[in-house]
C-alpha cells in the first residue's frame, strides 16, 4: 500500500507529462523543417488528416499573413507552341477571376507563343497586369545537354534557369506550369513566402504519388528524392537567395552527377529539383498540399482534401489531362471548363483601391467612349468602331507554307453559323488560308472540337484560324478581314468570303497568272475573280469554265446578286468574260465590289463599316484610289489596274440571311447610319487624295449599298 501523498505526486507528474505531449504536438512545426499542415489537409504516408472536417481549428490560431493589398505579385510561366498558349489563357483567366492584387507575368516563350500571347494581351487590355517576355530559344543551350524523356521536351527544363533569366532585381516569384487551374486568390499563395526560414529558397508541394519511391512497377528507377519527393507544377522561388547560393552551379553539378548513372530525366526539371533537395533538404519549404492538387495517373491527391472549399490549385499533370481517372475528376473538370469558356471581356475590371497605370491605349479609348451620346441613333455603330476585340491569332497549330514568290493565301471571315462551310472550302482550295472567326469563348471551344473531329480539317496545317472574341451587337466584318489579312504570310492574298467556293483549279491558276502577268516586278494590279451564285442547296459544282457556262445558260447558276444588286459586279462585264481568252482591263465604277487577288501589303479594310452594307465597296474604292508605283519606264504614276481573269470563278452558296442583313432591310435608322458612315469615309478620302477623290462622290451619295 502506497503512502497517502504519492497519488497526488503521480497525478501532478501525469498532468505535466500530458501538457508536454500536447505542447510537443502543438509546436513541433517550429522544431522541424516541415511546417504544420493546414486544416483539411493530410500527409501522404497513410495517416488521417489532422482535422478531417476542416472546421475544428481553434479560433485562437492567428490568421495567415496576407500581402499588402496593392503589392505587385510576380508570376513566371514557361510556354511554347500553339496548344500551350491556349492553356496559358485558361490559367490566366482563373488567376484573374480570384485575384485582388496587381500582377506581373513573366512569360518565357518561343517565337510562336510570343506572337500569340503578345497580340492577345495587347488587345485584352486587362487593368493592373504587366507582361514581360523572355526568349526561350536563347535559353535552350543552357539545358539542351540534358536528355529528357518528358513530353514537355526542352521547355520542361527551363524553370531551372529562371534565376538567371529573370531580372536581377526580382527577389521572389511564383512559378507555374501551364496546366494548373486556380480555385482561390493567388495572393494567399504569395503570402506563404512569409513562412520561409532564412535558409529556405524553394517552396514546393509534396509529390502526390509513389513515383519517387520506385515501387510503381518492376525495375522502376526514379531520380533521388526526399521521401515521396516534390512536384514542381507550383513553385515559390526566392530568387535573391538562389543567386547568392550559386544556384546555377548547384543544379548543373547535381544533374551531371546523376546522369552518370541515369540515362535521362523522366519528369524534366522536377527530377533535378528533387535530387538537389535530397542533398540539401534545408533549402525546401514544404507547402500545404492544397496548393498543388495533382491529378496524375497514380495520384494520391484524394488524401489531401476533404471538401471542395479546401482546394486552392488543381494540377492536370497527366498526359491524359482532362481524361485522367480520379474519384472527383468531374468536379475538377467542371471548374476547368468554367474558366476555359469564361468570357474574358468580364475580366477587364479595375482593381478598386489599387491605382495602377492603365494599359497602353486604354485611357484614350475611355475618353473617346465617354464622348459618345447614348441617345444618338447611330450609337451602336459609333461604339463598335471603338471596340477593341481580344484576338487570339493561330488558335490551332499552324505550319506556314514554304516561301514562294507567287503564292496566294485565301483570306476570309466567319462566325459560328457558317462553320459548316469550312470542310467544303478546304476541299476546293488546297493552298494556305487565313481565316478570322468571330466567336464567344465558349464557341471557340466548340470550334476546336469541330476541327479535331473533322478528318478534312484536322489534316490541314496550312490553314491559320484566328479567333476574334465577340463583343458588341454588330458584326465587325472589316475588323475581322483585317485580322485575317494581317496574318497572311504569302506575297499575295485572295480576298474572299466564307460562303463562296472557288473553282477546284483556282489556286494553281492564280499562281500561274501572277507569274505570267509579272506582278512581282513592281506592277500593281487587282486580279478580279468573277462571282456567281446558285439558289440550290444541292448542285453539281462545275469543274471548268465550259461547265459553268452550261449551268449559267440552263438557269442553275446566275451572276452574283443579279436580281438584288447588279451594280455590285456589273463592271466585271460577264458578257465579255464568256468569250475572253486573256485577262482584260475594267474600270472602277460606283458600288463595284469584286473579289480580288492583291499583294499582301494592300490597303486595309475600313473598320468603321460593321454589319451589313458598304464594307467591300469602300475597300475597292480605296484600292482604286491608290496610285501605281513609279517604274523606271513610267515617269508618272498610273491608276491601280483592275484585271479580270478569264478562267477564274467563285460560286456563292445559299444560306439564311444574317441578322445584320435583316436589320439593314427593315430599319431606316440602320440605313441612315450607314449613309453617315459613307459621308465620313468620303471626307477621309478627300483629305488623303485631294481632287482625285472627287470621282467617288457619286458612289457615296447612293442611298443604299451592298456588302
Amino acid at each position: 500500500m502506497l503512502p497517502r501523498g504519492r497519488p497526488r505526486a503521480l497525478g501532478a507528474a501525469a498532468l505535466l507529462l500530458l501538457l508536454l505531449v500536447i505542447g510537443f504536438f502543438l509546436f513541433r512545426g517550429d522544431l522541424d523543417y516541415e511546417r504544420p499542415r493546414p486544416r483539411g489537409t493530410a500527409a501522404f504516408d497513410g495517416d488521417p488528416p489532422a482535422d478531417p472536417g476542416g472546421h475544428n481549428g481553434s479560433d485562437c490560431i492567428p490568421p495567415r499573413p496576407r500581402p499588402p493589398k496593392c503589392e505587385l505579385l510576380q508570376v513566371a510561366i514557361v510556354c511554347a507552341g500553339h496548344n500551350s498558349s491556349r492553356d496559358v489563357i485558361t490559367l490566366v483567366k482563373s488567376m484573374l477571376f480570384y485575384r485582388k492584387n496587381p500582377l506581373h507575368l513573366h512569360l518565357v516563350t518561343d517565337a510562336v507563343a510570343r506572337n500569340i500571347l503578345e497580340t492577345l494581351f495587347h488587345m485584352w487590355m486587362v487593368p493592373a497586369v504587366q507582361i514581360s517576355f523572355y526568349n526561350a530559344d536563347e535559353l535552350k543551350p543552357q539545358v539542351s545537354w540534358i536528355p529528357n524523356k518528358h513530353y514537355s521536351g526542352l521547355y520542361g527544363l527551363m524553370k531551372l534557369v529562371l534565376p538567371s533569366a529573370l531580372p536581377p532585381d526580382l527577389a521572389r516569384v511564383i512559378v507555374l506550369d501551364t496546366d494548373v487551374t486556380f480555385a482561390s486568390n493567388i495572393a494567399e499563395l504569395w503570402a506563404l513566402f512569409a513562412h520561409f526560414s532564412d535558409k529556405q529558397v524553394i517552396g514546393l508541394v509534396e509529390n502526390q504519388s509513389d513515383w519517387y519511391l520506385g515501387n510503381l512497377w518492376r525495375n522502376h528507377r526514379p531520380w533521388p528524392a526526399l521521401g515521396r519527393g516534390f512536384n514542381t507544377g507550383v513553385i515559390l522561388l526566392r530568387l535573391d537567395r538562389l543567386r547568392q547560393a550559386g544556384w546555377e552551379q548547384m543544379w548543373k553539378l547535381t544533374a551531371t552527377r546523376e546522369l552518370l548513372t541515369l540515362p535521362a530525366t523522366s519528369l524534366a526539371d522536377q527530377d533535378i529539383f528533387n535530387a538537389i533537395i535530397k542533398e540539401h533538404p534545408w533549402l525546401v519549404q514544404p507547402l500545404p498540399c492544397v496548393w498543388n492538387v495533382q491529378l496524375s495517373d497514380h495520384t494520391l491527391a484524394e488524401r489531401c482534401y476533404s471538401e471542395a472549399s479546401d482546394l486552392k490549385v488543381i494540377h492536370w499533370n497527366s498526359p491524359k489531362k482532362l481524361r485522367v481517372k480520379n474519384k472527383h475528376v468531374e468536379s475538377f473538370r467542371n471548374l476547368y471548363l468554367t474558366f476555359l469558356e469564361y468570357d474574358g471581356n468580364l475580366l477587364r475590371r479595375e482593381l478598386f483601391g489599387c491605382p495602377r497605370p492603365p494599359p497602353p491605349g486604354a485611357e484614350q479609348l475611355q475618353r473617346a467612349l465617354a464622348q459618345l451620346d447614348e441617345e444618338d441613333a447611330c450609337f451602336e455603330f459609333r461604339r463598335q468602331q471603338l471596340t477593341v476585340h481580344r484576338v487570339h491569332i493561330t488558335f490551332l497549330p499552324h505550319k506556314p507554307p514554304p516561301p514562294q514568290p507567287h503564292d496566294v493565301t485565301l483570306v476570309a471571315q466567319l462566325s459560328m453559323d457558317r462553320m459548316q462551310m469550312l470542310e467544303a472550302l478546304c476541299r476546293h482550295w488546297p493552298g494556305p488560308m487565313s481565316l478570322a472567326l468571330y466567336l464567344t469563348d465558349a464557341e471557340a471551344q466548340q470550334f476546336l472540337r469541330f476541327v479535331e473531329t473533322s478528318v478534312v480539317l484536322s489534316a490541314r496545317q496550312d490553314v491559320a484560324y484566328h479567333v476574334v472574341y465577340r463583343e458588341g451587337p454588330l458584326y465587325p466584318i472589316n475588323q475581322l478581314r483585317n485580322v485575317a489579312l494581317a496574318q497572311a504570310l504569302t506575297p499575295y492574298v485572295f480576298l474572299s468570303d466564307i460562303d463562296f467556293l472557288p473553282a477546284y483549279s483556282l489556286y494553281d491558276y492564280l499562281r500561274a497568272s501572277i507569274q505570267q502577268l509579272e506582278l512581282g516586278s513592281g506592277r500593281k494590279a487587282a486580279l478580279v475573280v468573277p462571282a456567281f451564285e446558285t439558289l440550290h442547296y444541292r448542285f453539281s459544282f462545275p469543274s471548268s469554265k465550259a461547265e459553268l457556262l452550261a449551268l449559267l445558260d440552263a438557269g442553275s447558276l446566275h451572276t452574283f446578286r443579279y436580281h438584288e444588286w447588279p451594280r455590285g459586279h456589273a463592271p466585271t462585264d460577264y458578257a465579255r468574260w464568256r468569250e475572253a481568252q486573256a485577262p482584260y482591263h475594267v474600270q472602277w465604277a460606283a458600288d463595284y465590289e469584286p473579289y480580288v487577288v492583291v499583294p499582301r501589303d494592300c490597303p486595309r479594310y475600313d473598320p468603321r463599316f460593321a454589319g451589313f452594307g458598304w464594307n467591300k465597296v469602300a475597300h475597292v474604292m480605296e484600292l482604286d484610289a491608290q496610285p501605281r508605283q513609279r517604274l523606271s519606264a513610267c515617269p508618272t504614276p498610273q491608276e491601280y489596274e483592275l484585271l479580270v481573269l478569264p478562267e477564274a470563278f467563285v460560286i456563292h452558296l445559299p444560306h439564311a440571311p444574317s441578322l445584320d442583313i435583316s436589320r439593314f432591310r427593315s430599319s431606316p435608322t440602320y440605313r441612315d447610319c450607314l449613309q453617315a458612315l459613307k459621308d465620313e469615309f468620303h471626307q477621309d478620302l478627300s483629305r488623303r487624295y485631294g481632287a482625285a477623290a472627287l470621282k467617288y462622290l457619286t458612289a457615296l451619295q447612293q442611298p443604299r449599298g451592298p456588302t
